[in-house]
């Protein structure tokens, strides 16, 4: 019984003793290092070992250093990073080249006029590290060349129509969602996406054909055009032929000219889009850019120029 409670005791004593050598390993680490007098160095000395003020990593509270270099005790961010953690703005101005290709309006026509022709916008976007959120407002000009229009499994001799149009465009204003991506320091990726709206202005006149060659030649203006009183010497009738017809019912065997309303007011705009930012040097914020898609109801070229304050 002697010798167990002698153990016991032994035993209690080397695991106090290693509990203390413990508790003052740890206290030494977690203590900041002594300095000046109290370390025994002259007054205004440095201790050995100890980082300088501008020393390019700081010793953490429990001991690990930091790959944050800190100048009089202040952590230093690295430009590039503190200038991506920024939100910055911008203007800019954009052109495009447009058109609405034959193709695309063979899924629904038999014959069609395609569409060449332009859009002129402002744009301001607000910039967070590699995304972009950009508000465009822009002009497009939407009127095809005249000619004959008719439907996908439509009688030539019957459905087939003269259509002009008078300064159709619209006014739009789109929302875009871009990403950013570096090439290089003056080069980088754009792509991405957003929607919007369409305000249509100007109008759609139509007038019906009735010519005996709407039955085989549809799409010909030479040879299918509308029946007028008085009627077209030839085809395609004349803008005075056409003025003069208005104001009587329209059908194939007596062509009256009217404006057809059928076209809406306010469309929904689908925006695709890829493209280059090419950063002037010495310049500032001053960019340029190049891109391509597609901006409901059309695909697009373009380029622009930005500034980002």
């Amino acid at each position: 019984m002697d010798r167990l409670r002698s153990a016991l005791a032994l035993s209690c004593l080397i695991v106090v003793a290693v509990a203390g050598a413990a508790r003052a390993q740890t206290a030494a680490v977690e203590s900041p290092p002594a300095t000046g007098a109290a370390a025994g160095e002259p007054v205004g000395g440095a201790s050995a070992g100890a980082p300088s003020a501008g020393s390019p990593t700081a010793v953490t509270g429990g001991g690990v250093e930091s790959d944050t270099p800190t100048v009089a005790g202040v952590p230093m961010v690295d430009a590039r990073q503190q200038d991506n953690r920024t939100a910055r703005y911008g203007i800019g101005l954009r052109g495009r080249w447009a058109t609405i290709p034959k193709w695309l309006l063979g899924i629904f026509l038999k014959e069609k006029q395609a569409l060449s022709s332009y859009t002129l916008g402002i744009e301001g976007f607000r910039r967070s590290g590699t995304f972009d959120l950009v508000l465009g407002v822009a002009w497009q000009a939407l009127s095809p060349p005249d000619g004959n229009w008719l439907g996908k499994g439509k009688d030539g001799l019957t459905e087939t129509d003269y259509v002009q149009f008078r300064s159709l465009g619209a006014v739009s204003v789109d929302v875009a969602f871009m990403s950013r991506t570096e090439l290089n320091p003056y080069v980088f990726l754009h792509y991405g996406g957003g929607v919007g709206i369409g305000i249509t202005t100007g109008k759609m006149l139509r007038t019906s054909d009735g010519t005996p060659g709407c039955a085989t030649a549809p799409g010909d203006t030479s040879k299918c055009y509308p029946v007028l009183t008085p009627p077209c010497a030839s085809g395609p009738c004349s803008e005075s032929a056409l003025a003069g017809s208005e104001g009587f019912p329209d059908g194939p065997q007596r062509g009256s000219r009217f404006t057809d309303h059928n076209i809406p007011p306010v469309y929904p705009i689908v925006n695709l889009i890829a493209g280059l930012d090419f950063k002037i040097p010495n310049a500032g914020g001053l960019e340029l850019k190049v891109d391509g898609g597609y901006f409901f109801p059309y695909f697009f070229l373009g380029a622009g120029t930005a500034y980002q304050f």
